[in-house]
């Protein structure tokens, strides 16, 4: 191909590509419609969420209090949401800590003692509008494994901390608008 014929190939496509660009690529500030939004990720007709503890069905107390006090940081720090009691919320998220599993991984030969452990920790959760009785958003087995080391001096805390943040992380991201 000569020159002429490549730099008006190379014009060509460039124009295409101009047009293309201008047409868009699926930005939508306004309506409703399928493909990229500029609007938040939350819904924009709630302001307000009630958190109240979590209940524990099971016989390993003190996971309640962690995650309900995570999910109401990660709320906060996350979300438009604010939270308040349940007098003066828009909806409210309730949730039951239904299991919590430690299984070792990783045994010392020597001491018998686990290197290793997991923790899994499974909740059920609901968050409904108390404005129309709406479920907003509902999940069952909601479940989160951790790892820590007894050998390296950790305790079974670092494992419920971090569980309680992947839960709550892993719930506001529930409360996001669908697709």
């Amino acid at each position: 191909m000569n020159s002429p014929m490549l730099s008006r190939a190379i014009r060509i496509a460039m124009f295409v590509g101009i047009c293309l660009a201008q047409a868009g690529c699926g930005y939508d500030q306004t309506t409703e419609v399928a493909g990229y939004q500029w609007r938040s990720l939350y819904p924009a007709n709630i302001r307000t969420v009630a958190v109240p503890t979590f209940t524990n069905r099971t016989f390993k107390r003190g996971y309640e209090f962690q995650i309900t006090d995570a999910v109401i940081h990660e709320i906060e720090a996350f979300t438009p949401y604010k939270v308040v009691s349940r007098d003066h919320a828009d909806t409210i998220l309730e949730g039951e800590v239904v299991s919590v599993n430690v299984q070792p991984v990783n045994i010392s030969p020597e001491t018998a003692t686990p290197n290793q452990q997991l923790l899994e920790v499974a909740i059920d959760f609901t968050w409904k509008d108390l404005r129309s009785g709406k479920i907003l958003a509902e999940r069952r087995n909601f479940a989160q494994t951790e790892s820590y080391y007894p050998s390296l001096g950790e305790s079974s805390w670092v494992g419920e901390q971090s569980a309680a943040q992947g839960l709550a992380a892993g719930i506001v991201h529930e409360m996001e608008a669908p697709w």
